[in-house]
């Protein structure tokens, strides 16, 4: 008997290096491309974690591959809690969101519970935060999920300078607006209250001459140069240091810059923001609307404290502002020197005609902040269509190619 179950194991042993030798040998070509698809996660292990899955990955292809079971919904993963998230719907979870906004598409379910599916590979999307962008990645990968690229800062904040990300993405969800899923920070309707812009290719109408007289009259008893609203004083854009030079020039017409918050001598309390925007409305002809960094398109809602409150804005930042504001509506502080924007303000200030002519704008469109219900709308659309496995290409020049070190 005990020759016999030795005899047993001996063999059972025998097949088992049989089918291992057979399935790196046979089988290689087919999982090497599987694999270079499937476990495509960057971190600094890559390389050695992809040799040793190549070795292995037969042995485990003999265990019966898990399958979801069929279903209508459209399971989206957040892979990590974003800061820039907490405020956002996209922060809530379940099915609400898409019934809450009249989703045309609605049978998607936001998650951060990756156990829910029990495998990761089962969910529809994955959304990847670039604010938490260090954190490790899934192990393995679905040919038919989308990885989704999510970002609300700028890549002058975050930049991706890793290779390991090339064609690594299929969809981008972003403040660029050539992302699949446009995140801007505010939205630009024409007076029948279709919305125009913000985009790349922006058609602006010819301004009229005149200004609606309630826009003449909102503008007409203003007294004070300028006002800024900052509490970040060491921003990657350096934009103090511009704010400072401007002020400096504003000195020579007896001029001033009203600085609020951490960075100035003015206060404006949080739980007031509300009044101190109407304090500029009345009494303020020009807004400093700088950015903290620089990043194509990167223009977030502070632009809006002007136009929405009747103000000139000056602008500082990387976009190419003539996606998002009418010509002659603004100051553009990176384009020129200090010397110049101050000549220019002073200009407005002591010739209403010239002042008025920066609100012309206000014959053809309106101003407002995005609506975020559009956003998760376009998720799930584009999830109910038939997915096209294609990758974002050259991602890293996309993103931030300036920022990256060569």
């Amino acid at each position: 008997m005990p020759r016999t179950f030795q005899t047993v194991s001996i063999f059972m042993y025998v097949i088992l290096i049989v089918l291992f030798i057979r399935s790196l040998v046979v089988n290689r070509n087919v999982e090497v491309i599987e694999i270079e698809y499937l476990l495509r996660r960057p971190s600094a292990k890559i390389q050695r974690e992809l040799m040793i899955q190549k070795r292995v990955v037969s042995i485990f292809s003999m265990k019966k591959k898990l399958k979801r079971l069929p279903t209508d919904y459209k399971y989206i993963l957040k892979w990590t809690k974003a800061f820039s998230h907490y405020s956002s719907l996209i922060y809530k979870n379940g099915q609400q969101v898409f019934l809450d906004n009249n989703c045309t598409f609605n049978n998607c379910y936001l998650t951060n519970n990756k156990g829910i599916l029990m495998d990761v590979t089962f969910f529809d999307a994955i959304l990847f935060d670039v604010e938490n962008n260090w954190d490790s990645h899934p192990l393995e990968r679905s040919q038919y999920q989308r990885f989704i690229f999510v970002a609300t800062e700028s890549a002058h904040n975050f930049p991706i300078c890793s290779n390991l990300f090339e064609d690594y993405y299929n969809l981008t969800w972003t403040y660029k607006l050539d992302s699949d899923i446009k995140n801007t920070y505010l939205t630009i309707t024409d007076k029948n209250g279709t919305v125009v812009g913000p985009k790349r290719d922006m058609q602006w109408i010819e301004a009229d001459e005149n200004i609606p007289e309630d826009v003449k009259q909102k503008i007409k008893y203003k007294k004070k140069a300028a006002a800024w609203f900052v509490s970040n004083c060491n921003a990657k854009s350096k934009r103090r240091i511009i704010a400072d030079a401007i002020k400096i020039e504003l000195l020579k017409y007896n001029l001033d810059i009203d600085i609020y918050g951490y960075c100035g001598q003015m206060i404006c309390p949080r739980d007031q923001f509300q009044e101190c925007l109407k304090i500029i409305e009345e009494e303020y002809y020009f807004y400093l609307s700088f950015e903290n960094s620089l990043a194509e398109d990167y223009v977030t809602e502070k632009i809006l404290h002007a136009l929405m409150y009747y103000t000139v804005p000056i602008v500082y930042g990387g976009a190419n502002y003539s996606r998002f504001l009418p010509p002659g509506s603004y100051i553009n502080a990176k384009e020129l020197q200090a010397e110049e924007v101050a000549k220019l303000m002073n200009k407005a200030i002591t010739n209403s005609n010239i002042y008025e002519t920066y609100f012309r704008w206000h014959n053809h469109y309106s101003y407002r902040e995005a609506y975020e219900g559009t956003n998760v709308c376009e998720l799930c659309k584009i999830l109910n269509s038939p997915p096209t496995f294609t990758a974002k290409v050259n991602f890293r020049k996309w993103w931030n190619e300036a920022t990256c070190k060569k």
